[in-house]
């Protein structure tokens, strides 16, 4: 809702709770849509590892259809732009769903190009939604109690996740076909249609309106000379390409490394969000506290632990101490996502956020995803060269050794970020 003056405190207080609102149920939504679903509806029709890569790396790479969200908020607002693009995402994951037909009645060919088509505009529909997220967040909540308030909604978000994630797995545990995925699918797209109508419930100066209405080029050249704004991007882009070679790999070493069913995976992944729920109880504390900066440092390097995990885990089957990674791995990338989010509003001007956001989102999606997908696919391929053994769990091994590797160069650019309180004119 356009006001087009200053909000008052209760528009304020009542567009905080719409925005809270949003996030919980599109927490339960995504849970039906994200990356486990995702992954296990590709691995149950024989989608090879380099595909999983690919869609680990789509969530970046769908980054490409930013412009779409400058141009919609342009005509309507952030909060009507990111309610718009949720409602065409939700839609664009039917085209995942047509996969299960298309395998079954036409070709597996066929099925993994919808699979890798509809995230792609799953994803693209995200990114153009979200993209004038940050600014938006800055005009309905005080700037001096953003972090508290984006790791407040985080808890929404994962604590519908988890319940979603419940019944989830109880409908596994009745059937393990593709067919009750088929279905959880079509749920979650009702339910993220659904929450897309408290996003237009939430009100703004419309200022965001008139900046999106700016010639982007006149206002990216001087902002592409910021170099504030350039290493925000750079360790955006490092923290997210993490996100990529570990996350999914994550999950798929349990899949195929270790041979565990659907209902199984899918606990693991409710230690995930339970992990989340944790670190944004955390984060809600700290945030403000630390800072931007030193929360994102603390978050990459706790993606060492992620990977000496993996290399130091028995190969036989012990579920206790393979939670492990999945407490890390959602630890580190909603610390690093938040943290990178109260940086931005902290260090760049309300006038040049609009545009930065922009920048900010492709840079860190686009620059972080491409790499990623291509990274990850040809490690997997190379780790399966060596692995001479008859042991799948090996090849995932080879995988994180690479990682480990070139953990020590990433983590350069996140050292890189300038201090809040040092911030060069």
């Amino acid at each position: 809702m356009i006001c087009n003056r200053p909000l008052t405190p209760g528009e304020m207080k009542s567009s905080q709770r719409n925005y809270l609102l949003y996030n919980g149920v599109n927490g339960a939504s995504y849970m039906c849509l994200g990356e486990t679903v995702l992954i296990l509806f590709a691995v149950k029709l024989h989608s090879p590892d380099y595909v999983i890569a690919i869609l680990g790396g789509m969530i970046y790479f769908g980054f490409l259809l930013l412009p779409l969200g400058k141009i919609m908020t342009a005509r309507g607002g952030a909060a009507r732009t990111q309610a718009d693009c949720w409602v065409y995402r939700n839609i664009a994951a039917l085209i995942v769903a047509a996969a299960a037909p298309a395998a079954f009645y036409i070709s597996e060919a066929l099925a993994t190009c919808l699979i890798v088509l509809g995230a792609f505009l799953f994803y693209g529909f995200r990114a153009a939604g979200v993209v004038m997220s940050q600014p938006l967040v800055g005009e309905i909540c005080e700037k001096s109690a953003v972090g508290g308030f984006l790791s407040k909604a985080w808890i929404y978000f994962y604590s519908s996740g988890v319940t979603a994630l419940i019944v989830i797995s109880l409908c596994m545990k009745l059937s393990q076909s593709v067919w009750m995925l088929f279905a959880i699918i079509i749920a979650g797209t009702v339910l993220g249609i659904y929450s897309s109508t408290f996003c237009r419930r939430i009100c703004e100066t419309g200022e965001i309106m008139d900046n999106a209405k700016l010639h982007l080029l006149k206002e990216i050249v001087p902002l592409l000379k910021n170099k504030v704004l350039f290493r925000q991007i750079i360790a955006g882009m490092i923290c997210n390409m993490s996100a990529v070679f570990l996350v999914p790999i994550s999950m798929l070493t349990l899949k195929r490394g270790y041979v565990v069913n659907d209902s199984t995976a899918l606990l693991y992944s409710l230690v995930q969000f339970g992990a989340s729920i944790g670190i944004s109880v955390v984060l809600s504390k700290l945030a403000d506290k630390f800072g931007g900066r030193r929360m994102v440092i603390a978050g990459f390097y706790g993606n060492y632990i992620i990977v000496l995990l993996w290399l130091l885990l028995p190969g036989n089957f012990n579920p206790l101490l393979l939670i492990l990674p999945f407490i890390f791995c959602p630890c580190c990338a909603v610390a690093a996502t938040t943290s990178l989010s109260q940086y931005f509003i902290h260090t760049i001007k309300p006038k040049d956020q609009v545009v930065a956001s922009m920048l900010l989102a492709v840079g860190t999606g686009v620059l972080a995803g491409l790499p990623g997908m291509f990274l990850s696919g040809f490690f997997l391929k190379l780790a399966a060269k060596l692995n001479t053994s008859a042991v799948p769990l090996m090849t995932y091994k080879y995988y994180f050794l690479f990682i480990l590797i070139l953990l020590p160069v990433m983590s350069i650019a996140v050292h890189r970020l300038y201090k809040e309180d040092r911030l060069p004119r």
